[in-house]
């Protein structure tokens, strides 16, 4: 009985995260969208708590919906692939050369972000983060 009461608790817990990604050129590709909850996970895709991959089909504003999220820290990275290969495209030094973005909108300009800087505290119906891609 208290096994079930703590998943029913855990259920009634999570909800959808909207996030709402705004300053989209170009109406083709895919948007790469990841989720973290743990600082050591942060900016490794295959770690991420949540991701997914939604079809990009206009400039507009674009919102994605993740369900089943708990209240927490969260950090969010996203890139833009604008040509579809499935991966972010970089210069020969290692500069992004599609758009990219992280919650907060944090944007060092050498250096990818922190955890810190990109950490944000989700709380179902409340928390709706804006993200803005951006080249570098």
């Amino acid at each position: 009985m208290f096994f079930f009461l703590s998943c029913l608790l855990f259920v009634m817990k999570s909800s959808e995260l909207r996030i709402v990604f705004t300053n989209l050129q170009q109406p083709e590709g895919r948007l790469y969208v990841a989720v973290f909850d743990q600082k050591a996970d942060f900016l490794q895709p295959d770690r991420a708590r949540f991701q997914q991959i939604v079809p990009v089909r206009n400039t507009g504003p674009l919102e994605v919906v993740i369900p089943g999220v708990p209240d927490g820290a969260y950090a969010i990275s996203c890139f833009h692939d604008v040509n579809g290969n499935g991966v972010l495209d970089k210069n020969w030094l290692g500069v992004p050369t599609e758009p990219y973005c992280f919650s907060n909108n944090a944007r060092p300009r050498f250096r990818a972000p922190r955890w810190e800087e990109a950490k944000f505290s989700f709380i179902a119906g409340k928390t709706i983060p804006r993200l803005r891609l951006e080249k570098w």
